[in-house]
């Protein structure tokens, strides 16, 4: 269901972001400049990109190339304000604490629509790679021992655990195809939850292919990655 779209100006933009932000998505064309600070720090110069605001505060921008974001912001609290004739967008993450501003110019193309979710089945390849891990914890790192898997927790389910040879538990996180910057959060999530419970633990994602940006952020975040092909 599409409840507005249109072209519209700064201010008519910050009313339809304080009606809609917690129940729609908000799709938004616009020339914007952007500013990042949080565990590292990010600024991206004036020019037009996409940007989509989810109901649960998740913010994300792109350009015209790539399938990743140039930048995003998880579950935010979202704040606006109308500053010099811009729409300033502050998206802001508590644990740990993020802050991604978004500075929008002039009149802007919106879409707002309430978007729907359905039961979402994997098969093959993901289940298989994880089957395949917990069988064969050597092929991840030599040494570890399978201790879980398919373990919830308040972040989502982490894939397989293992205990590395020096006792300390290691999380894996598995994807069939390419692991993106998401694959990398998450799994930075879920090592923080099991270092705030006083627990020595690592993190490693296992896929066949990763993105340059997700390496360098695991790098970043001191986490590793293994290269795990999919059986066939």
């Amino acid at each position: 269901m599409i409840e507005f779209s249109g072209n519209v100006g700064i201010e008519d933009l910050e009313q339809i972001i304080r009606k809609y932000s917690k129940v729609a998505t908000i799709v938004i064309i616009s020339r914007c400049s952007i500013e990042y600070k949080g565990r590292a720090s990010s600024r991206a110069g004036l020019a037009r990109r996409l940007i989509i605001i989810k109901e649960d505060g998740t913010v994300l921008v792109h350009e015209g190339k790539g399938r990743e974001p140039i930048n995003w912001q998880p579950q935010a609290h979202i704040i606006t304000s109308v500053s010099n004739g811009k729409l300033v967008l502050t998206a802001i993450r508590i644990r740990p604490r993020e802050e991604l501003k978004i500075l929008i110019e002039k009149e802007a193309y919106v879409l707002v629509s309430r978007l729907t979710t359905a039961k979402f089945i994997l098969e093959g390849a993901e289940k298989d790679m994880i089957d395949l891990i917990a069988s064969n914890p050597s092929i991840v790192e030599e040494g570890s021992h399978l201790v879980s898997r398919e373990v919830s927790t308040p972040h989502g389910r982490i894939d397989v655990i293992l205990r590395d040879k020096q006792g300390r538990l290691l999380i894996v996180e598995v994807k069939r195809s390419l692991a993106d910057i998401d694959a990398v959060y998450q799994l930075r999530r879920y090592v923080e939850y099991y270092k705030s419970l006083g627990v020595d633990v690592r993190g490693v994602i296992a896929s066949p292919r990763i993105s340059p940006r997700a390496l360098k952020l695991l790098q970043e975040f001191n986490l590793g990655y293994v290269k795990v092909e999919p059986p066939r």
